[in-house]
């Protein structure tokens, strides 16, 4: 394959990101990371330095060959860091393959409301404190937040390594 299509790969696996934490759906993020992480080391690894993308950088008098070099290394860079960032994701896994996650339940110590409309409604997350374990919340459409829920018990079911909230109940 060559080193521009797997440049791409990487990108459109890191697109896979923002979408999985916008529509919370786990795996989305564990492919996105892992894939993007393979694509960036991978391409660093494949590109050479007389790739045509590098022919301008390269008739520069002094830092010509620096700068190829310096490239390459923000980009396997990147990929260790999404790979770092996908292994936490992969812990998680097993738990959220076989529903075992981890509950905590309670009534919160606090409550911090990110955004609020004229309504009343939450449309931002949440983030709540309950037994100093601090996780974030996001609002149900389909079942609005209004501003009074402190003081009501929360039974929220979370993975331990991300702290990914998988679901929530009020009472």
């Amino acid at each position: 394959m060559k080193a521009p299509v797997i440049f791409g790969l990487g990108i459109t696996f890191f697109l896979f990101v923002p979408l999985g934490i916008y529509t919370n759906i786990f795996p989305f993020v564990t492919i996105g990371l892992t894939g993007a992480g393979l694509s960036f080391i991978l391409y660093s690894l494949k590109i050479k330095n007389d790739w045509k993308g590098f022919n301008r950088v390269q008739k520069l008098p002094i830092i010509g060959s620096s700068v190829v070099w310096i490239y390459r290394l923000g980009i396997l860079g990147l990929g260790a860091v999404a790979l770092y960032s996908a292994s936490s994701f992969w812990a998680d896994s097993p738990a959220y393959i076989k529903k075992n996650y981890a509950k905590i339940e309670g009534i919160p110590s606090k409550i911090v409301y990110e955004k609020a409309t004229s309504k009343g409604q939450i449309e931002g997350t949440i983030t709540v404190i309950i037994n100093n374990k601090r996780l974030s919340i996001a609002p149900n459409p389909r079942y609005p937040i209004k501003n009074s829920v402190e003081g009501r018990h929360f039974l929220i079911n979370y993975l331990p390594n991300t702290e990914w909230v998988m679901d929530y109940s009020i009472e």
